[in-house]
C-alpha cells in the first residue's frame, strides 16, 4: 500500500497516531472550506445541529461558538476521533451544548425530526449507500431543516487527472454536480442547490426537508 493510499484510508476512518495527525491537519487545513460551505446556509440562533463524520471536532467547536444558543451533536465511525473531538470540545460539552458519540450515517442514533441543520464535511465520499444514507439523514431533520454537504473534491473536467488518482488510491466516490442533484431528489429532498468553486475543486450541496402540507380546514 502506497503512502497516498494510506492517507486516504485514514481519511475514511482515522485511527492511531497517524490518524490523529491526519485529523489535526484537517482541523487546521479545512477551516476555509468550512466557512465557504456554511456561507451557503442560514443557521438560526438556538439551532440543533448534527455534524456527521466530525473527525477532529474543530467544525463542531466552530458551530457551537458561532451560533448563539445552539446545541451541536457529532458522530464519527472512529472511536479515536470521538475521543479527540470530545477533547477539542470539552468546554462546550461541560456546558451541555455539545455531545459527541460513535455512530454511522446509515443508522443514526437519533429520533425523527430532531435537527435544524445536518452538516457533512469531507465524508459523503465514504458513505456505503448514498440514497439510503441520505434518506436516513432526512429522517432526523426537522420539517424545513437543511442538509449541507461540502467536499474538496468532485467530478469535473478541470481536476479530472487529480480526481481519478484519488478514486484509484483511496477507493472513494466522487460525484458530479448533476449526481448530487439526482441523489438528493431521489431521497426526497427539495430546494436542492449545488455550488461549485472549480479553481479549488470545492463543491457544496444544500437541500431541505419539506414542511408537511397544511391540513385543509
Amino acid at each position: 500500500m502506497g503512502v497516498m493510499e494510506k492517507v486516504l484510508n485514514q481519511c475514511r476512518q482515522p485511527a492511531g497516531v497517524f490518524g490523529r495527525c491526519i485529523a489535526r491537519g484537517m482541523n487546521v487545513g479545512h477551516s476555509r472550506l468550512w466557512d465557504w460551505g456554511l456561507g451557503h446556509v442560514f443557521v438560526p440562533p438556538e439551532a440543533s445541529i448534527l455534524d456527521i463524520g466530525c473527525g477532529g471536532g474543530k467544525v463542531i467547536r466552530k458551530l457551537a461558538g458561532d451560533i448563539p444558543g445552539s446545541r451541536v451533536w457529532g458522530i464519527d465511525y472512529s472511536e479515536d476521533m470521538v475521543r479527540m473531538s470530545r477533547s477539542v470540545n470539552r468546554t462546550f460539552i461541560r456546558a451541555g451544548r455539545v455531545e459527541v458519540n460513535r455512530g454511522c450515517v446509515s443508522d443514526l442514533p437519533f429520533p425523527e425530526d430532531m435537527f435544524d441543520l445536518v452538516t457533512a464535511f469531507e465524508t459523503c465520499y465514504f458513505w456505503p449507500a448514498m440514497i439510503d444514507d441520505l434518506m436516513e439523514v432526512r429522517r432526523v431533520l426537522k420539517p424545513g431543516g437543511t442538509l449541507l454537504m461540502t467536499n474538496e473534491a468532485y467530478e469535473h473536467a478541470r481536476f479530472a487527472n487529480r480526481n481519478s488518482r484519488l478514486v484509484k488510491w483511496g477507493n472513494i466516490n466522487l460525484y458530479a454536480p448533476k449526481e448530487y442533484r439526482k441523489f438528493l431528489s431521489a431521497s426526497g429532498y427539495s430546494d436542492i442547490r449545488v455550488f461549485e468553486l472549480p479553481s479549488k475543486n470545492w463543491i457544496s450541496a444544500v437541500a431541505r426537508k419539506d414542511e408537511p402540507p397544511e391540513a385543509e380546514s
